[in-house]
């Protein structure tokens, strides 16, 4: 899997049919098959469902409101 950098991000969140959950200040992200994994700036690294699996819904913010998405 390759690394990608989200430090542009505020925040990220995901939603599973109501249950939210969310990442502050992302630092990376590396996507698998059906799961996809975060690292934190705290150095904790969050595995979750890649959109579309367990009814995964995915939202973020960039810091930059002019560049909404980096890749």
């Amino acid at each position: 899997m390759d690394r990608k950098d989200i430090t542009t991000e505020l925040w990220r969140e995901y939603d599973f049919g109501g249950r939210t959950y969310r990442i502050i200040e992302p630092v990376a992200l590396w996507v698998g098959t059906t799961t996809h994994r975060v690292l934190d700036p705290t150095g904790v690294v969050h595995c979750l469902p890649n959109v579309g699996h367990n009814g995964c819904v995915l939202r973020w913010q960039n810091k930059d409101p002019m560049k909404p998405v980096t890749f």
